[in-house]
């Protein structure tokens, strides 16, 4: 699952318009690490765990809030990073885990 985090990062900025800079702020990394991940760079280690969560709770907010995506593009940067900001914490508000019902 961690192998395809690079094509699947990559897919998710596209369809949400989103710069580095904006994933940056979605995933709470330095913008050099985020970068590295749009290049191939698989991430590993104690943080590898959150950043493919992150993304998970990207691409379900994709499907789920698609009227919020693409980044509005006449935002001046500051409400850019506020707008991203806020979609992470609304995604994260409204993440829910799927009902698991026994079967009979």
């Amino acid at each position: 699952m961690a192998s395809d985090f690079p094509a699947r990062l990559n897919r998710a900025m596209r369809q949400t318009d989103m710069t580095c800079s904006d994933l940056a702020r979605w995933f709470d990394r330095p913008r050099a690490t985020v970068n590295t991940w749009l290049l191939g760079r698989i991430p590993w280690g104690p943080q590898a765990k959150l950043a493919v969560k992150r993304l998970e709770l990207l691409e379900r907010s994709i499907k789920s809030r698609g009227e919020y995506w693409p980044v509005p593009a006449k935002l001046s940067w500051t409400d850019r990073e506020k707008y991203v900001r806020g979609m992470r914490h609304d995604a994260e508000r409204h993440h829910r885990v799927p009902n698991m019902r026994a079967t009979a």
